[in-house]
């Protein structure tokens, strides 16, 4: 049994009916500020009632209103919960929220109605709000809610409310049930009773003076009738009172040499106790029902908001890779919502659920884009820290290469200059630049449009992350080409593309720009000569600014600086096409040069850009995916 979908309307961000879909196991929802995360994890914590922090009450923020003058909040917000893959077990016990196909579903409405501080909540299971209800069904379902700043020492330490507390109940729960019936004692009471027992009786230590010494003071202060006898106790010998007293201390990489030194709580990082918190949360929900006995919960779920509090990076992974195997092993649906591109390259995409920051929000479950498996297992490989940020970017730019993740956000600057009112940058507006690291945009682009895959029958048919998504792409044409000459003898040529001597790419990429095209939410731009450095050579007069670029890098003096010098001064604007592709081509010829390196070269361009120095001309295909990934429109001005 698992929660398979969440529908809410009315609630907090979500007006319209908004609906999300979850796995058996982990669930990992990733989005931008503001897209709904938490409103998701509050519209399930209305349902249930959490073992950590009880029933979640219903507030006037929970009631959706719009961000616009004289607005008001919604009559009424409903939720409701599906499950699916009932057990024979599970479709009895929650009988009376099944329908006839086996599939059970809990319903929440509230009106915003507030009476005497709270407000009218009905609940019911199935499709019949008169359906009969036992509340107590709820109590089959075990909640646990890990809110995203946790204050773990105070969940640590001892009392009633502690962690370790709740963990040595849970697991003494039925044994402590028999022995209360058959009216004995837990060895761990009896234990207690002795050693209470030997303190008092004891001439050590001091306690049996102690305690003589005040029964005498009573007596003298109050008089015989009134005195009273006293004892001096280690600790309450109820096994509740026992486990409550306990303190979990703590100290990392203990080896056999320091096994009596401990440190407490309080000397720990917030990310030791961090972890120390959700470990005893897991150990709770790992604990499993006795054959043959009634189970106290069919359905474990536990809800964590930014798991990565306070931990550095290794310490992310391996606690996200701790809860997967619980979730896997032990039947825990797990639903965490994160910030980190460090958790989200590390899980499964089909674990990730895309929450989109739009009107109205989307959520997209990652396993429903229908990906062939080579396309799932190659993102998987490379979704890495720095690609996962475009999970959580309002718009992407895919790229092939590092100078184009380096150059391609300056010359955004001067296409969104007047465009957005205070926002004139790719981070202002949440666009991402993505270096793919080659020509794999097949295999990234299919979370934002279907394409046909050459090695199934069927074309791909699944949902799409609803954001736009920009590839830029080279042409690629041949390096050279053989042509015959007025004697009929073969000569070879470098092809050196311009205006009036244009050229067919090589890229195999090429090929998916008009199935691409197909889609609201992505497009694959094209150069129009050749590479990104001989296009930006072919734009306005940028040939003197790249030309200096490379005079200034290149190691030692000689041929190459006398051939760059006289691209340096003059009006390339002017210049024919032919002449201009004679000096890009010379441009490119150095930049792929070992000597310098797109990289370096790429970088010191930017850094003349970022510093105003230069100024440089934005060839078309760059400025159209820019617009389309801002979602701007040219200015013809």
């Amino acid at each position: 049994m698992h929660l398979n979908k969440l529908v809410t309307k009315g609630f907090r961000c979500f007006d319209d009916a908004f609906t999300v879909e979850f796995n058996a196991g982990l669930n990992v929802i990733v989005g931008e500020n503001g897209a709904g995360k938490t409103a998701i994890i509050s519209a399930i914590r209305q349902l249930f009632i959490d073992s950590e922090s009880g029933r979640y009450a219903v507030s006037e923020i929970d009631f959706h209103r719009a961000f616009k003058k004289e607005s008001v909040a919604s009559d009424e917000f409903t939720i409701k919960a599906h499950f699916d893959e009932l057990d024979g077990d599970e479709k009895v016990a929650f009988l009376h929220w099944c329908d006839e196909k086996g599939k059970a579903s809990l319903n929440l409405q509230v009106e915003n109605k507030e009476i005497r501080g709270r407000y009218k909540r009905a609940l019911w299971g199935g499709k019949s709000r008169t359906t009969a209800f036992e509340p107590e069904t709820i109590d089959l379902i075990h909640c646990i809610y890990l809110p995203p700043l946790r204050d773990a020492e105070s969940k640590l330490i001892n009392g009633r409310q502690s962690r370790l507390s709740k963990l040595l109940k849970a697991l003494s729960k039925r044994e402590i049930d028999k022995l209360r019936k058959s009216k004995k004692q837990h060895p761990l009471e009896k234990k207690i009773i002795e050693f209470n027992q030997e303190l008092a009786d004891s001439d050590d230590f001091g306690i049996k003076e102690a305690n003589k010494l005040i029964v005498d003071s009573l007596k003298k202060s109050i008089g015989e009738s009134f005195g009273q006898n006293t004892l001096i106790q280690f600790a309450e010998s109820d096994y509740t009172r026992i486990v409550e007293g306990l303190r979990l201390l703590f100290f990392p990489d203990l080896t056999e040499q320091e096994n009596s030194t401990f440190r407490s709580l309080q000397e720990n990082s917030l990310g030791y106790n961090n972890l120390l918190y959700i470990a005893s949360i897991l150990a709770e929900l790992t604990i499993d029902d006795v054959a043959g006995e009634i189970k106290e919960s069919y359905f474990k779920l536990l809800l964590i908001e930014e798991p990565e509090a306070h931990l550095h990076p290794q310490l992310q992974v391996r606690l996200l890779k701790y809860i997967s195997d619980v979730a896997t092993r032990k039947s825990v649906q797990v639903i965490v919502t994160t910030h980190s591109t460090v958790l989200a390259s590390s899980v499964d995409i089909d674990s990730i659920i895309h929450l989109s920051n739009s009107q109205p929000p989307i959520a997209t479950p990652l396993r429903n884009c229908d990906l062939p498996d080579n396309s799932k297992q190659f993102i998987n490989r490379w979704l890495d820290v720095t690609k996962s940020n475009l999970l959580f970017a309002s718009g992407l730019i895919l790229v092939e290469g590092i100078a184009e993740q380096m150059l391609i956000p300056l010359l955004a600057k001067s296409i969104l200059k007047d465009q957005i009112k205070g926002r004139c940058s790719l981070e202002d507006v949440g666009v991402s630049v993505i270096n793919l690291n080659g020509i794999y945009f097949k295999h990234f682009m299919r979370l934002y449009c279907n394409l046909t895959d050459q090695d199934k029958e069927e074309d791909q048919a699944g949902v799409n992350i609803p954001i736009r998504c920009a590839g830029l792409t080279d042409l690629d044409p041949a390096k050279r080409k053989t042509e015959k000459d007025a004697k009929g003898e073969e000569i070879t040529t470098t092809i050196k593309p311009h205006d009036g001597d244009m050229h067919d790419g090589t890229n195999h990429a090429l090929k998916l720009v008009d199935t691409i095209s197909k889609s609201d939410f992505s497009r694959l731009f094209v150069c129009e000569y050749k590479t990104l450095e001989y296009d930006l050579a072919m734009q306005g007069n940028n040939i003197p600014v790249m030309a200096q670029v490379l005079y200034d890098l290149w190691p030692k003096e000689g041929k190459v600086k006398r051939s760059l010098k006289p691209l340096i001064k003059g009006d390339w604007t002017c210049k024919s096409p032919k002449e201009k592709s004679e000096a890009a081509h010379l441009i490119l010829k150095r930049v792929d040069d070992d000597e310098i390196g797109k990289g370096q070269f790429a970088q010191v361009l930017a850094d003349k850009i970022a510093c105003s120095k230069v100024i440089i001309d934005v060839p078309e295909y760059i400025a159209e995916a820019i617009h389309w990934a801002c979602s701007t429109v040219a200015n013809d001005d």
